[in-house]
């Protein structure tokens, strides 16, 4: 083969394509091709439940098949000497043109003469990529000898299938044989139908470039066929290895999707299933996706491996289909709010447009005497992410406990339902309970001295004062002067308002000085002040009630010598019993403050004691 130049090269490419045609075959359009792989390789689509879409594929395959093994097979018999020279000459430009195309591609030679030659069938060279050694492989090639017009063709094509070269396990085989003549049948004992047998099983493609009679008695139309290969018919001896590319490049590959991986839901399915081109031709699909009714929203990933002859070739796609979300949020309102206004959200991508259903339903609350049913259908446009669902809420005067009904989503469309369910609280504006109060300056004895709100429930606002009083139990003595309770109630009429922060009820006791006389024992205090409340505060999602307790101690001697207390709890131990100063004991609902508490054997002295307590839920409607 000479050195040509571009405009020759032209000229042969469109001789050998005309050549090609003349068989069944055409070559790949010269001009710019698209890189091989699969085109878009990222897919992203926005779809519901239920919904599918199309995509069109097109996957650009290699102007060479993959991978290729590639086998070069010539007959050296006494007549071949052009045809070997030519591509002797030329091999650097076929291994060149191949390699650039397919760089992991390999390449062995053989050759066949016929029986009556000392070797009707050698391996010069194993598959290698080293091209250096490819050449001296084919540098052996000799045209000699041939003792009758047949060959021993389908020999060496059966040896070259059962064994005589090692292929690699994923790559793309092909055979390149030329001649002048066609087999002996049977050859070595291999008919052609067993040679075709062979051939197809060891996955070998046959390209056949016919220099003179090669395929004289149609084996060759035969096993290329058989094998998905390629026949050249009536070479001139000084083309054959452009022939020999032009024939690698006209093999035909089947192109097949095959799904890796798919969450469950989503289904990828593909028309055709698989099809089949001449290598560097583009491979055309429809890809089907489809979501199950019940695939949730989120995001979904898909993996495809558009495969070679069965082979994983790099050309893969990733396939996300995001699924949007609906949910709906809960709603507290009290029964004077009017409206409750439930907020549906879309979340997810907001590109496509959704509708849902809603609709009311009866819980604790019924419609129409606590809210007025309501249903209909959102519909969210391209971009709009939440839709309000008013339901009109229904004032009554009775006291109740809060009630709930709910808000239903059904029959999404182009989104998944994430929460389905928005709860509505309706807060009754009728106080759940009260307070109740009470605060006693001195108690000894089962007698009471300065008590405010003695009935204790409700709290009321009340006030007793005294002036001075001695109590006297056993051998214990009591003396005090100026003293006070008060309880008082926020607000005075807890039927006036709903629960508010601040509502409370309360007690303070107060007592100026006080002496305690036991034998052996004199107690002196100076102001002795305490304190109790139960209190409406803020908490999440409402009211809720606080209990509180304090105390102080002025001054306090024990026979004379000065004892620091102030506000802290305190316990000291007498000879009599014990001092118990500053305590607050909460038990429920309850807390009781007590400034003083003498415990003692003979008989209990308390000063300035404050309670104050909750009575059901004050702080609730």
């Amino acid at each position: 083969m000479r050195v040509r130049s571009r405009r020759q090269r032209r000229f042969m490419a469109t001789l050998l394509a005309g050549c090609l045609a003349s068989s069944g075959w055409a070559l790949v359009p010269t001009g710019a091709a698209a890189d091989p792989g699969v085109e878009p390789s990222d897919v992203t689509l926005t779809l519901g439940p239920g919904q599918s879409a199309d995509v069109n594929k097109v996957v650009h395959t290699p102007p060479i098949p993959p991978n290729p093994d590639l086998v070069f097979i010539a007959d050296t018999t006494g007549s071949m000497g052009g045809a070997i020279a030519n591509v002797r000459t030329n091999a650097a430009a076929i291994l060149g043109e191949v390699s650039d195309a397919q760089p992991t591609a390999q390449f062995a030679v053989a050759e066949y003469k016929d029986f009556t030659d000392s070797s009707p069938f050698r391996v010069n060279q194993g598959l290698t990529g080293d091209d250096a050694s490819v050449q001296t492989g084919i540098n052996q090639w000799s045209a000699s000898g041939g003792g009758d017009f047949p060959e021993a063709v389908l020999n060496a094509l059966y040896e070259v299938a059962t064994g005589a070269v090692a292929f690699r396990p994923d790559s793309t085989r092909i055979a390149v044989i030329f001649g002048d003549a066609p087999s002996h049948d049977p050859s070595g004992g291999h008919s052609l139908a067993d040679t075709s047998a062979a051939l197809q099983a060891a996955g070998i493609r046959l390209v056949a470039v016919d220099v003179g009679a090669l395929d004289f008695s149609g084996q060759f139309s035969n096993l290329t066929a058989a094998t998905g290969g390629v026949l050249l018919s009536g070479v001139a001896g000084d083309e054959v290895a452009d022939a020999i590319l032009a024939g690698i490049k006209a093999i035909e590959v089947t192109v097949t999707p095959k799904v890796v991986s798919c969450p469950a839901g989503v289904s990828v399915t593909f028309s055709p299933a698989n099809r089949t081109v001449t290598s560097g031709e583009d491979a055309t699909f429809t890809e089907h996706v489809t979501l199950a009714g019940s695939v949730p929203a989120g995001t979904h990933e898909c993996t495809v491996d558009f495969q070679i002859d069965g082979e994983s070739r790099g050309f893969v796609q990733k396939l996300t289909v995001n699924v949007p979300g609906l949910k709906i949020d809960d709603v507290e309102v009290p029964e004077t709010g009017g409206q409750a206004v439930f907020t549906v959200t879309r979340t997810g991508p907001t590109t496509n447009p959704v509708t849902v259903k809603y609709a009311t339903a009866n819980g604790s609350a019924t419609a129409p005497g606590d809210y007025t049913a309501v249903n209909g259908t959102l519909t969210f446009a391209a971009g709009e992410t939440t839709k309000p669902v008013p339901v009109p809420i229904i004032d009554d005067t009775v006291g109740e406990p809060d009630e709930t009904f709910t808000v239903n989503l059904s029959a999404p469309s182009g989104a998944a339902i994430v929460d389905g369910t928005g709860q509505g609280r309706i807060i009754d504006n009728e106080r759940e309970g009260t307070f109740s109060c009470q605060a006693t300056a001195v108690k000894i004895a089962g007698l009471k001295v300065a008590q405010a709100n003695p009935a204790d429930v409700p709290c009321a606002d009340d006030v007793e004062t005294v002036a001075q009083s001695t109590l006297n139990a056993g051998l214990i003595k009591v003396q005090t002067s100026l003293l006070e309770a008060r309880t008082d109630q926020t607000p005075d009429d807890l039927s006036s308002a709903p629960p508010a922060a601040g509502d409370s009820g309360s007690a303070k006791a107060v007592i100026e000085s006080t002496k305690i006389i036991a034998p052996g024992l004199t107690i002196e205090l100076g102001v002795v002040k305490s304190s109790a409340s139960a209190t409406c505060v803020s908490a999440p999602g409402g009211l809720t009630s606080k209990l509180a307790g304090a105390s102080s101690i002025a001054s306090l001697k024990i026979n004379g010598l000065p004892v620091t207390v102030g506000s802290a709890p305190l316990t000291i131990p007498l000879v009599v019993g014990s001092l118990q100063l500053n305590s607050t004991q909460v038990s429920g609902d309850t807390v009781i403050q007590r400034a003083v508490f003498l415990d003692t054997l003979l008989t209990d002295v308390v000063l300035a004691e404050s309670k104050a307590n909750v009575e059901g839920r004050p702080c609730v409607v």
